[in-house]
Parts: C-alpha cells; sequence; structure tokens
C-alpha cells in the first residue's frame, strides 16, 4: 500500500509521548531501524527519554501492523491501552483509532472508514487527532481509486492546519508531498496510451483536478523519507513519457523497500512501475515488476487488484498472447464493476457527510461563546428524548454542570433547563397551529413527540410562555 510511506510519519506526529529518536528515524527513511527501536522501548515501563511507555508501545503496534504482523499488534495495542492512564474517553478514541489502522492494513475498508469518519466527526479531538482521523479516510478512498473525495479530505486538513502548535512544518510537507502524489497518480493513470484503463478513463474519474502536479513547489519539503517518495513519483513520471534513465531511480525506491521489510508497499511500487512502462512504451519492465505478484483474493475491493489485472492483460498483449490478454481483461472489466459497487456502502460515512448540511444557529445559539454553542446544537438535536438532562448536555462538550448553567445564563439570561423547557413548548405550539392535531388526546400527543411526558407540566409550562393554555391554541 502507498500508505506504509506516510503512516509510520503520521502515526508518530499524532502521538503526544513520541520518543523524538523514534521520529528521526522515520524522518530519515530508516524503517528497520525505527522497528527495532519501538521493539526495544515498548517493553520499558518509561523510554530513555521520558516518553510514556504506552505510546512507545502503541508505536510498536502501528509499526507492526504496517507490515503485516497482526497478531503482534494486537497484543501491543491492547497492553498500550492497560497501561494508558488517560480518561475513558480517551481510551474510547483510542480504541476507535488503533481498530481503524488494523482493519485498513487488512483491507477491511468499510469498517477501516466508520472508524475513521467517527473521528473525524468528533468535534472534541486535539487537532492532531482530528487530522489523523482525515489521513487515515484519506488513505482509504486512494486505495478504492477515489481521488476526488481524498482531495476534498486533504482541502480539510489544510484548513485544520492552523490549530496545529506542534509538528506543523511536517504535517505541511505530508500534506503537499501527498497532493504531489495524488495529482501524478491521476496523471499517470489517465494517460492517452492507457485509455483502455477504463476504471479510472470513466466519470469516477473526471472530476478531478487536471492541473499539472508541479514538483518545484515541494522544495520546502526537507525529510528524506518524503523526498524519496518526491523522486520515485518524479522517476514514474518521466517514465511514463519514454525518457532514458528513469526506470534507474524508480528501480531504486523499489529496492529500498526490500531493504526496509516494507512488502505491501514494494507490491504497489511495482504496480506503479509497470503502469509507467506501460504508459512509456516499455512492456519488458512491466513484465519484469509483475513477475512476482500473484493475485490477492483480498484485494478484490480495492484499485490495486485491478491494476495487476490490467498490467497482466496489456504485457500478454504486448507478447502477442492475444487469447490469455483478452480473458485478462474480461477479468479486468468484472472486476472493475465489482469495485464500483462495492465501493458506494463503503464510502456510505463520507457521502453522508458530505450530503449533511451545516447546522444553523437561530439568534439564540449565536449569543453563546463559541465552545458552548455546540451544546446548543446538541440540545437542539435532542429535545424530542424525554431523558435529555443538563449533565448529559454539558458531558457532550466536556465541561460541568455549573460551567454550562453559567454560560447560558450570563450570555442568554436563562438556563439550560429554561431553553429546553421553551423551546419544546415552541415545537409543540407549531404543532397545535398547523391543524394536525385533534381533541385533548392529540395534543398530549404533540407534547409526547417533543419530550414533555407529563400533562400538568405542559399546561402549566404552556401557559407560562404564551399566557394561554394548549387548547386555546388549538381553538383559534
Amino acid at each position: 500500500m502507498f500508505s506504509s510511506v506516510y503512516f509510520p510519519l503520521v502515526s508518530t506526529i499524532s502521538c503526544d509521548g513520541a520518543p523524538r529518536v523514534q521520529l528521526d528515524l522515520l524522518r530519515a527513511g530508516r524503517v528497520t531501524d525505527a522497528v527495532s527501536h519501538a521493539h526495544r522501548c515498548a517493553p520499558q515501563s518509561q523510554c530513555s527519554d521520558g516518553s510514556d511507555a504506552s505510546d512507545c508501545m502503541q508505536l510498536q503496534a502501528d509499526l507492526q501492523t504496517m507490515l503485516g504482523i497482526d497478531v503482534d499488534a494486537e497484543d501491543s495495542y491492547r497492553e498500550a491501552q492497560k497501561l494508558m492512564r488517560s480518561s475513558r474517553r480517551d481510551v474510547r478514541v483510542a480504541s476507535c483509532r488503533n481498530a481503524g489502522w488494523q482493519a485498513f492494513f487488512r483491507q477491511r475498508f468499510g469498517t477501516a472508514m466508520s472508524c475513521f469518519m467517527r473521528m473525524v466527526d468528533d468535534e472534541r479531538l486535539k487537532p492532531s487527532q482530528a487530522m489523523e482521523g482525515r489521513f487515515g479516510a484519506v488513505c482509504v478512498v486512494l486505495e478504492m481509486g477515489q481521488h476526488h473525495e481524498a482531495a476534498a479530505l486533504l482541502d480539510e486538513m489544510d484548513a485544520l492546519l492552523d490549530a496545529v502548535n506542534v509538528h506543523a512544518d511536517l504535517w505541511r510537507e505530508i500534506i503537499d508531498t501527498l497532493r504531489f502524489d495524488l495529482a501524478s497518480q491521476h496523471e499517470l493513470r489517465t494517460a492517452a496510451p492507457l485509455s483502455d484503463h477504463v476504471y479510472w478513463q470513466s466519470g469516477l474519474a473526471a472530476s478531478i483536478m487536471h492541473a499539472t502536479p508541479d514538483r518545484d513547489a515541494l522544495k520546502h519539503v526537507e525529510s528524506p523519507l518524503l523526498r524519496a517518495r518526491i523522486d520515485f513519483i518524479d522517476a514514474l513520471r518521466k517514465l511514463a513519457h519514454g525518457q532514458p534513465g528513469a526506470s534507474d531511480a524508480a528501480l531504486a525506491h523499489l529496492n529500498w523497500t526490500f531493504a526496509n521489510g516494507l512488502h505491501a508497499y514494494q507490491h504497489a511500487v511495482r504496480l506503479d512501475i509497470a503502469l509507467a512502462a506501460l504508459a512509456g512504451g516499455a512492456p519488458q519492465l512491466a513484465e519484469a515488476m509483475l513477475a512476482p505478484l500473484t493475485p490477492d483474493p483480498r484485494g478484490a475491493r480495492n484499485h490495486r487488484h485491478l491494476e495487476y489485472l490490467y498490467c497482466l492483460a496489456r504485457t500478454r498483449s504486448a507478447q502477442g498472447r492475444d487469447d490469455e490478454s483478452a480473458q485478462l481483461y474480461r477479468h479486468y472489466a468484472l472486476a472493475a464493476m465489482q469495485c464500483l459497487r462495492e465501493a458506494a456502502p463503503m464510502l456510505a460515512p463520507l457521502a453522508h457527510r458530505t450530503r449533511r448540511a451545516p447546522a444553523q444557529l437561530d439568534e439564540v445559539g449565536a449569543r453563546l461563546p463559541a465552545k458552548y454553542r455546540r451544546a446548543y446544537r446538541y440540545l437542539m438535536d435532542n429535545l424530542d428524548r424525554s431523558d435529555l438532562s443538563v449533565r448529559e448536555v454539558a458531558a457532550e462538550i466536556g465541561v460541568t454542570e455549573r460551567a454550562l448553567q453559567s454560560a447560558f445564563r450570563n450570555s442568554l439570561g436563562s438556563t439550560p433547563t429554561e431553553i429546553i423547557r421553551q423551546k419544546r413548548m415552541e415545537r409543540i405550539r407549531v404543532e397545535l397551529q398547523r391543524d394536525v392535531v385533534h381533541g385533548d388526546h392529540g395534543v398530549l400527543d404533540a407534547a409526547n413527540r417533543w419530550g414533555v411526558q407529563n400533562r400538568s407540566t405542559l399546561v402549566n409550562g404552556y401557559r407560562r410562555q404564551f399566557n394561554e393554555a394548549p387548547s386555546d391554541t388549538l381553538k383559534r
């Protein structure tokens, strides 16, 4: 997976207690040394530089997950959560995050997307956690070939960058390298010589930006690991245009994946080189890249499986083995249809979020301080629940009941309980005025729909607010 080159960096800078030496090793592209350091550091009660043991254990689990050491990774994640001394909520966030990455590297993209979107939609996360949630979603949609959605999520990461206090420069390098990566991948896969790669030539890819990737805009990227990815992508572009010597730089990057044991990433690198070679008229190189690969049954749900079938069909055609090529291309077309069908439910959390209209505050909510507007939104979204409490609203935004009461009273002149009562009575009055309620039984039904279960509570509250009984409104 291409994400293997970005994930260790993101994992480390998103972890508050990550050892500095771990980050330095990863930035330098010394992944095997970083794995060894994490293995030595994790069992200790505290790392040599004072880093918390739970953070060291989580970083080890992340690297094990990336390398496909699934059983050890599960044990490490479990141990990391046992060592956490944070709140229950922090433990739940960590559990969701860990489950997302485990599902992603096992190619269970629907589960991974669900976990990452829970992080994306959680407004209480720290900026670094919010960034990681979006990065995880970017990885999922790119593995499914959804470049347009990935570009939109990168825009969100850009917008969040101002709120990041630690490692902001490295986050900037990662985002900009990802943009270059995204644009270059799209340019390669929609190149004219690959026009029969219909999955990419279809309307699915038509909405992506068509700007030419600009390597000169990445001069600020200093991390050797990211520079190596940029150089590889640049070599692919040159290879696709038939420039001599480009294959040497691409193969050098492939050798680096061998040296660092990045087997999943090595698979992706081979496919990228094969596609670029086919675009540049070098089918022999494409065949050499494909020779060690075998189709992965788990890969049928992402575009890497498609690329393998497509490249193999093209190389067989170049060898004059037309019947075999046609058969492979038929498998490719069927797999493309399967990918498109299976992508829809996997992307449902993202699609639902993009369709959802942003919440609009009324003039009451707009008077509250920014932190407490979320409390007001939550209150309004749950008015119909009879068990809605001030304690629950306060817990939703992470403040005490006293702080919530004080903020509402100072800004609105009313307590949260009074606001709940007022808004419920307004909703009930609207129903009574719409001529869809008949008789006392209908009035009680309307009250129940808005969380008011008691008749005397309804009559007293309604009269206090509107100076008349509900039955008087109903008669008019």
